[in-house]
């Protein structure tokens, strides 16, 4: 058993997660909340504070203190709790997170760890990608398949309760983001069609399981993904968003974050809501 932790709608617990990605420590887990809510909308933090909220193309839209950003996170992240669950698994197969916030099959055939498969099993991998080599960029979807090829796609999977569930997450991301998904959900076809060949691939060749080191939330810690229901039982244990404590001290954390940045090069920071610290002193158990 591996204890693993998800951030769950505050609503009763599943056992039934596919495809669901769970880290083995719940910082991840927080700082995925933090990273759904930054999706919703293109924002900027000001050196004096303040908050920019930019549109599609980059134009400032409106500007807010800091604190009343705070609030609106707060109001969001206390929709969550971090749960902790048991995951049963016994032969994952190692992948290498290059997929950023798409579907894992966006990742095209360098997706699987080579090291971990045999020289047969490795050259399934890109059979079951070709013709792609690499990362699967949406302008290269349309050199390779036609929209009727991508429609065709779809059909196939009108029944398929994985690939439905799947896509229309997809389609809730890029509402949240702005985009324009009448156009990129041909891209997200493509994304979900080789990641569920993956999934089935990796479940014929006796692989129960994903796994893959998560450098974008926490602290490189493996993050498993679930191929088949049932493999996850709820502990019990559950952490909640401690509100009060965190804006009694993050305005404070964050100003002084800022300061420390003024004299450094400019760069993209990341995690400025938790200001760079340990989140889970802002969780409490329940």
């Amino acid at each position: 058993m591996v204890r693993v932790y998800n951030a769950d709608r505050k609503s009763p617990k599943s056992n039934s997660f596919i495809m669901k990605h769970l880290g083995t420590s719940p910082v991840a887990a927080a700082e995925r909340i933090e990273g759904m809510f930054a999706h919703q909308k293109m924002c900027s933090l000001n050196s004096d504070c303040s908050v920019n909220t930019y549109d599609s193309m980059g134009h400032v839209i409106s500007r807010q203190p800091l604190l009343a950003h705070l609030y609106e996170f707060c109001s969001y992240a206390k929709t969550f709790d971090i749960s902790e669950y048991s995951l049963k698994i016994n032969t994952p197969l190692r992948l290498i997170d290059l997929w950023e916030d798409d579907p894992i099959g966006s990742a095209g055939p360098k997706v699987v760890d080579s090291s971990k498969l045999t020289s047969s099993l490795q050259k399934e991998v890109y059979a079951l990608f070709a013709p792609f080599l690499g990362v699967i960029y949406p302008q290269h979807i349309l050199r390779v398949f036609s929209f009727q090829d991508i429609e065709n796609i779809k059909r196939y999977y009108a029944d398929n309760k994985l690939f439905i569930n799947e896509f229309n997450k997809r389609k809730e991301r890029s509402k949240a983001i702005g985009e324009d998904f009448n156009r990129s959900q041909y891209q997200e076809i493509i994304w979900l069609d080789f990641t569920i060949k993956l999934k089935n691939w990796a479940l014929k060749n006796g692989f129960d399981s994903f796994v893959y080191a998560n450098h974008k939330e926490g602290n490189g810690e493996d993050t498993y993904v679930t191929l088949i229901p049932d493999q996850v039982s709820y502990s019990g244990t559950s952490l909640e968003f401690n509100e009060g404590k965190y804006l009694a001290e993050m305005p404070q954390l964050i100003s002084e974050m800022i300061i420390n940045m003024r004299n450094k090069p400019l760069h993209m920071a990341n995690h400025v809501l938790w200001a760079q610290k340990d989140p889970m002193c802002f969780w409490t158990e329940r």
